[in-house]
């Protein structure tokens, strides 16, 4: 059963940490804004704290082949957020998630990709 996962469970944990606590500082710096010069000056930390984490992860999930369910997985969450009309924290944890159950999972991955395509089968 293992055989058939992409990404290994020490791999989807150290994925999880690195993009939480991205979100985790990206969302702590969202709070210190308010605070002239030291929010702005945390901003741009935080921009390039997040760009790492981003660039981190798209290198890793290129390497085990599964950078398509990334993308698929964030334009469902953005979608939703602008039809909700939201701001949603940690929305790159949440993707990463749905990224590596979708790339675990090579059955549900089709389905959802031929709904988003609009293939009939």
């Amino acid at each position: 059963m293992n055989e058939d996962k992409k990404i290994s469970l020490p791999e989807g944990l150290l994925m999880f940490f690195i993009v939480f606590f991205a979100d985790l500082a990206e969302f702590l710096i969202l709070l210190t804004l308010p605070i002239p010069i030291v929010g702005q000056a945390l901003a741009v930390a935080g921009f390039f704290i997040s760009l790492l984490a981003w660039l981190g992860i798209q290198l890793w999930l290129i390497m085990k082949g599964t950078r398509g369910a990334w993308f698929l997985a964030g334009g469902l969450l953005d979608t939703l957020a602008n039809l909700m009309a939201l701001d949603l924290p940690f929305v790159k944890t949440i993707t990463l998630l749905i990224t590596i159950y979708i790339a675990n999972h090579p059955k549900i991955a089709a389905i959802i990709t031929r709904a988003t395509l609009g293939k009939k089968t």
